[in-house]
Order: structure tokens, then C-alpha cells, then sequence
């Protein structure tokens, strides 16, 4: 905090005390600045890494700290977005976005970089069988490139109808706009021996997180549950949780269906 108690850091370590003097040890731009405004710290426990790490994004997010200039700004500018043509297809595209043009587009998901959208979305057009040219990806006139090799059925020709191609578009934006495939918990080291972290993701995208007594744990979902704090997701709270399971870390992932003590 500053002379004034506004936040202009925040940060996340294991041992705060270390991290603490080493910030302000810095010869950089950063430790300089730290040294200047920092009259005072404050900090919450959270005993696992993985909530630390989407504790600190949310609250950089919220807080707009002065020295987190490089988290503050990290942008996700394409996105794909979806639009009803004047025949009545469902197409969809990828587009850059800021924060001008963006609410005049109907968004499904956001990217950091172009190839990431079109990849994807180029995944959801093999699935579903989609036209590449309602899709955006090859632009032009007539039937479209999947439609000769027969992975397309022929929207772009005027040989299927919106009906027919609608549904499996609608299926497709329901698989881009969902992050994770299935519900589960994720189960980490609370503040204490004797207390568990929980992490919700649901609908395919992170919902929270809470704390839980481990005797309590009955094997019940709802008990885990309604120990949830509601957070916003986003695509960074999405890519901290793909890059914490990708890595061995000793949590449980529990299905919300398949939960047991």
C-alpha cells in the first residue's frame, strides 16, 4: 500500500518475508518503484498455490495496482465471434478486438494470439462439420473447399438449409464458448493441516473457490460447494488452471458426480 493505503502491488509468495526484502533489494525499474510508494503491506493466506495464483489475478484485475503494469495490461485481443447472416446461417469469425469495438460483437471466446483463434476454431469446424466459408476461414464466393472433399454439406452452395446447418453450429458454439469438458472440484492444501482448498469449475469454466474442514468432508458435493466464494472467469483464471493441472502437484480433481471422501 501506499502513504495514502491504496494498493499499487500485488504479489504472491511462500514465504512473503523473503519475497519482501528481495523486492525491495531490486535494482530494477520495479524495485525502485516498490522502495518509493510501499508504506505499508498487507496479506492473506491461502495455502494452495493454485488459489494464490487466481487470488492474485483477480485482484489485479480489480485493484489496478500501478506497479503491476505488465499483468494489468495483458490483453486477449481476438476473439470468435458469431453473427446470423440474411439467409438465416449461423456464421462465425475470428476478429481483433479493444475495448471500443468489442460490445458490438456477439463474443464466444478470446485469444492472445490470431492462430490460437483460428486454430480452434478450425477444430470446431472439423467436429461439427461446418463450412469453412461460414466460418470465415476461406474467404470467396460458391462452394467452399470442404464442401468437394465432402466435410462440408454444402451451406455455402445453397444445398443445405440454415435449419439443418444451425443445430450443428449450435453445437459448435457451445464447445467453443466451454472451456473445460466436464464439472469437477479441485482439492489442495488449505491455510492449516487440518483445512482443505477447493476449486470449482463448472459449465466449463472456473467458478470460485473456498475452504473446507477435512473432518467434515462427508463425501457429499453440495458440502463442498457451499463453501465456494463466487470469481469471475476469464481466459487467464482458464490458461492458470490448464497450466496447474498440466503439471504433478498432489491435488485431486474430483468429478462433481463421482465425488468420495
Amino acid at each position: 500500500h501506499n502513504q495514502k493505503g491504496d494498493v499499487v502491488y500485488v504479489g504472491k509468495s511462500i514465504n512473503i518475508k523473503k519475497r519482501v526484502a528481495e523486492h525491495f533489494a531490486n535494482k530494477s525499474e520495479k524495485g525502485s518503484k516498490l522502495q518509493q510508494h510501499v508504506h505499508d503491506i498487507s496479506f492473506e493466506l491461502t495455502g494452495s498455490e493454485l488459489v494464490a495464483l487466481l487470488l492474485e489475478s483477480h485482484e489485479i484485475k480489480r485493484l489496478s495496482p500501478s506497479i503491476n503494469r505488465a499483468q494489468r495490461v495483458r490483453r486477449f485481443p481476438f476473439v470468435i465471434h458469431t453473427y446470423e447472416d440474411e439467409a438465416g446461417y449461423c456464421r462465425f469469425e475470428v476478429a481483433p478486438v479493444n475495448a471500443k469495438n468489442r460490445k458490438k460483437y456477439n463474443i464466444i471466446s478470446e485469444y492472445p494470439k490470431l492462430s490460437h483463434a483460428k486454430n480452434q476454431l478450425g477444430r470446431a469446424l472439423e467436429q461439427h462439420e461446418l463450412c469453412s466459408r461460414l466460418c470465415g476461414l476461406h474467404p470467396g464466393n460458391g462452394a467452399c473447399f470442404h464442401y468437394h472433399i465432402k466435410q462440408c454439406h454444402g451451406a455455402c452452395a445453397g444445398i443445405e438449409p440454415p435449419e439443418s446447418y444451425n443445430e450443428r453450429a449450435g453445437e459448435a458454439r457451445e464447445n467453443l464458448s466451454t472451456i473445460f469438458d466436464k464439472d469437477f472440484f479441485i482439492l489442495d492444501q488449505g491455510r492449516c493441516p487440518e483445512e482443505m482448498a477447493v476449486v470449482l469449475v463448472e459449465d466449463g469454466n472456473y467458478c470460485g473457490f473456498g475452504f473446507v474442514e477435512r473432518e467434515e468432508m462427508n463425501g457429499q458435493p453440495d458440502y463442498l460447494r457451499d463453501a465456494i466464494k463466487p470469481f469471475p472467469g476469464n481466459p487467464e483464471t482458464t490458461r492458470i488452471i490448464q497450466r496447474f493441472l498440466s503439471k504433478e502437484n498432489g491435488v485431486r480433481v474430483v468429478p462433481l458426480t463421482g465425488f468420495t471422501q
